[in-house]
């Protein structure tokens, strides 16, 4: 995951719950940096209280494609001189077959898969 927003929320023994922004890129560098702000910020816990869970919200940029569906089609279909790129084509190739016979597919479907 590349540098991403999270919110890290904790509740404490007294049920208050407690959250901070930070960035992370892993799930575990946000909990950890979460919590060392969450010590910066100055919550503090008694003596003997435990932190047994924490909930991490992800936020990421959003992103947009515009494609054109005939040329991905066909380029589904080709073939590819590399292995990874063949296995991720094989697994679109069962997406589209599932499409095309799939009895609540939308009526506009069709109009896209060109054999």
């Amino acid at each position: 995951m590349s540098m991403s927003k999270c919110i890290v929320r904790m509740k404490d023994c007294h049920n208050t719950e407690h959250s901070v922004e930070v960035y992370a890129k892993s799930l575990y560098e946000a909990i950890l940096r979460g919590l060392n702000r969450l010590q910066d910020v100055g919550w503090e816990s008694n003596g003997n209280e435990t932190i047994q869970r924490v909930e991490v919200e992800i936020h990421q940029e959003p992103t947009r494609h515009i494609v054109d569906v005939p040329k991905l089609l066909k380029w589904v279909q080709e073939d590819s001189m590399y292995p990874a790129q063949q296995t991720r084509k094989e697994k679109l190739r069962k997406l589209l077959s599932l499409a095309r016979s799939s009895p609540t597919a939308p009526q506009a479907l069709p109009r896209y898969i060109v054999e």
